[in-house]
C-alpha cells in the first residue's frame, strides 16, 4: 500500500504559495481516460515573428455531434475554442485570452480533419508562457483542454522547427512511419541545412514503482550526425529517433521519431510479446523471449499465456483487449524518444489503469488512484526531466512502500481479472468499513 502523504503537502503547498486558482490544483485525469475525452484535438504552434504565433488546430469531425433542424438542413457541429495566456501552472495571473466560435457545416455526417488557425501575440516581458487551450462541443456539452509551452527564447528551440507532409501541410504528430516522405523547416530563418543526430537505441523496459535498482544512464552522444538540405523531401530507413539542430553547439532541436510502421498500435504478436514483461515471471519471459524469430510458435505462446490466465478463451480475449489497449494509450500519451508503454507513466498506467486524479505542475505530476481521503490512496509522483530531444518525459519517485499494491495488482491480472481503481477504491471501501465497525463507542 502506497502512501505518499508528502506528495498531497506538496500539492497543497503550491496552491497556498501560488495562488488557489492556477491550474495545478485541476484534476487533469480525463486527459488519460479515453471513455472520459470525447475530443482529441492536435495543436501546432508557429511562430510568425519574435511576438505573433500562430496556433494551427487540427480535429477529426467525428469527434463533435453534428445535428440539424429538418431533413432538408445540413449537419451542423458548433464548436468554441477558448484560450488563456499564463506566465505557468501555478500562476493564476491571465496575461491574455481569446474565443473563437464557428459553426460546421457537412451534407452528410462524415469523418474527415477538420483544421483551421488564429493567431496569438505573445506578451513582450515573456520569454516562456503557457497556453492553455479548451475546446468545446456546445451540441453534446463537452470539452478538452490541452496546453502548450510557447517558447521564443532562442531560435534553437524546437517551438521554431515545423515536420511538414512532402505537400507541405503540418504534420501533427512527432512519429514518422519509415518510408514515408516529410520536410523539416525553420519558421523563421531560410537556413539551407540541418544537422541530424541520429540515436538507435535498445532502452530498458520501466522498473516496477517499488524497485530500488539504479536506472542506466542514458548517452546523449549520437550514433551517428550528418547533414540534410531544407529543400528535399526526406523519410527514414532506420527504425530509432533523430535530432534535427540548426548547429552542433547547442542541443536544442526538433526530434522526430520512427519506432514501427504501426505505432502507436499493437497489431501483431511481436508487438504483444515485451509489454508481457509487465505481468510475467523472469522464467516465462525468457523462455518467450526464445521464440521472438519463430512467429507461430510465439503466437501460440502467447495465446496460451492468455488464455491459463482467462481460464477461458472468451476471457482471455477481454484480457488482451484490456491489456493492450492500455498499451496503446500509453503510446498516444507518454511516448518521447522511447515507447510510451515503456516509460515510468506507462508502466504505472497499464497496470493500474487511468488514474482517478492528475495534478500537473512545472515540475512535475502527480496521480492518485482510489479516493484521495482514503488512507489506502495510492499516490504516484513523476518528476519532470529536463531533456533536450522532447518535452515528455517524466521519471518516477519508486519506494519500497508500492511494492504489496503492485503485488497485488499483478498478481490479479494472472488470476484473469483486469485491474482498475474500482478495485482500489473496493479495498478502501472496506477498509473504511471496518474502521467504522471497530471504533471504540463514544460516550458524551
Amino acid at each position: 500500500m502506497a502512501k505518499k502523504w508528502w506528495i498531497l503537502l506538496l500539492i497543497i503547498g503550491l496552491a497556498e504559495c501560488r495562488g488557489p486558482e492556477g491550474l495545478q490544483t485541476n484534476n487533469l485525469s480525463y486527459l488519460y481516460n479515453e471513455q472520459e475525452v470525447g475530443l482529441r484535438p492536435q495543436f501546432f504552434i508557429e511562430p510568425e515573428s519574435d511576438t505573433l504565433f500562430k496556433v494551427l488546430y487540427q480535429v477529426e469531425t467525428d469527434n463533435f455531434l453534428y445535428s440539424r433542424l429538418s431533413d432538408e438542413a445540413e449537419y451542423e457541429a458548433r464548436i468554441r475554442i477558448e484560450y488563456r495566456i499564463l506566465p505557468s501552472l501555478e500562476s493564476s495571473q491571465i496575461l491574455d485570452s481569446g474565443l473563437i466560435a464557428f459553426n460546421h457545416r457537412m451534407p452528410a455526417v462524415r469523418n474527415e480533419l477538420l483544421s483551421g488557425s488564429f493567431n496569438i501575440r505573445m506578451p513582450d516581458d515573456q520569454e516562456k508562457v503557457l497556453l492553455y487551450l479548451k475546446v468545446r462541443d456546445l451540441n453534446r456539452g463537452s470539452s478538452q483542454a490541452n496546453f502548450k509551452w510557447i517558447n521564443n527564447q532562442s531560435y534553437h528551440a524546437s517551438s521554431y522547427f515545423q515536420v511538414l507532409d512532402s505537400a507541405g501541410n503540418y504534420l501533427f504528430k512527432e512519429h514518422i512511419p519509415q518510408g514515408l516522405p516529410f520536410q523539416v523547416k525553420h519558421s523563421l530563418l531560410d537556413n539551407k541545412t540541418f544537422y541530424v543526430s541520429y540515436y538507435d537505441r535498445d532502452f530498458p523496459l520501466a522498473l516496477p514503482p517499488y524497485s530500488s535498482m539504479e536506472e542506466s544512464s542514458f548517452n546523449i552522444q549520437p550514433d551517428t550526425t550528418f547533414v540534410v538540405p531544407t529543400d528535399q523531401d526526406l523519410s527514414f530507413r532506420a527504425e530509432g529517433f533523430y535530432h534535427f539542430r540548426l548547429d552542433t553547439t547547442q542541443w536544442s532541436g526538433q526530434t522526430v521519431y520512427n519506432f514501427y510502421p504501426e505505432f502507436p498500435y499493437v497489431n501483431n504478436h511481436r508487438r504483444m510479446a515485451e509489454p508481457l514483461r509487465y505481468l510475467t515471471t523472469q522464467k516465462e519471459y525468457s523462455e518467450m523471449l526464445e521464440l521472438m524469430d519463430n512467429p507461430e510458435e510465439l503466437k501460440t505462446w502467447i495465446d496460451d499465456f492468455w488464455i491459463r490466465k482467462g481460464g477461458t478463451a472468451e476471457r482471455a480475449r477481454s484480457l488482451v483487449a484490456a491489456y493492450y489497449k492500455r498499451v496503446e494509450e500509453a503510446n498516444r500519451n507518454f511516448s518521447s524518444y522511447l515507447e510510451g508503454w515503456k516509460t515510468d507513466r506507462g508502466i504505472v498506467y497499464i497496470i493500474y489503469g487511468p488514474p482517478n486524479a492528475v495534478y500537473r505542475s512545472s515540475s512535475g505530476e502527480a496521480w492518485v488512484y482510489g479516493n484521495e481521503n482514503s488512507a489506502l490512496s495510492y499516490y504516484f509522483n513523476f518528476i519532470h526531466l529536463d531533456n533536450p530531444f522532447t518535452d515528455n518525459d517524466y521519471s518516477l519517485e519508486r519506494s519500497n512502500q508500492y511494492r504489496y499494491g503492485w503485488g497485488q495488482a499483478i498478481e490479479a491480472w494472472r488470476r484473469g481479472h483486469i485491474y482498475n481503481s474500482k478495485d482500489i477504491r473496493r479495498e478502501q471501501d472496506d477498509y473504511d468499513q471496518l474502521q467504522y465497525r471497530s471504533r471504540s463507542p463514544m460516550w458524551y
